[in-house]
């Protein structure tokens, strides 16, 4: 009943991260805000010079824990959590003679 869902930020500086739920619907994005020295051409940017946005749809009654970053590693910790009147019950039977 509990799931991790990992994403690598290295490069990311504090704040540049979100992580929105709205509804079922998780949404990390990533955007840069440092200025970059313009007197360069590259040919290749990483992870860490590129915006993205992820999404995913959560199951029913899937609520976020909590989020770390450890080693540039982001870490959003879910867990299903069914509320007792949504659980299955077992039904006595009667025997009768």
């Amino acid at each position: 009943d509990t799931v991790t869902i990992e994403v690598a930020v290295a490069g990311f500086a504090e704040g540049e991260i979100d992580i929105a739920l709205d509804k079922r619907l998780l949404t990390i994005t990533g955007a840069r805000k440092r200025a970059e020295d313009e007197s360069y051409e590259y040919l290749h940017r990483g992870i860490s010079s590129r915006d993205f946005k992820h999404t995913f749809t959560l199951a029913e009654h899937v609520e976020v824990k909590n989020a770390t970053i450890v080693d540039g590693i982001l870490s959003v910790y879910l867990e299903r959590e069914v509320p007792e009147e949504a659980k299955p019950k077992a039904i006595a039977i009667t025997y009768t003679k």
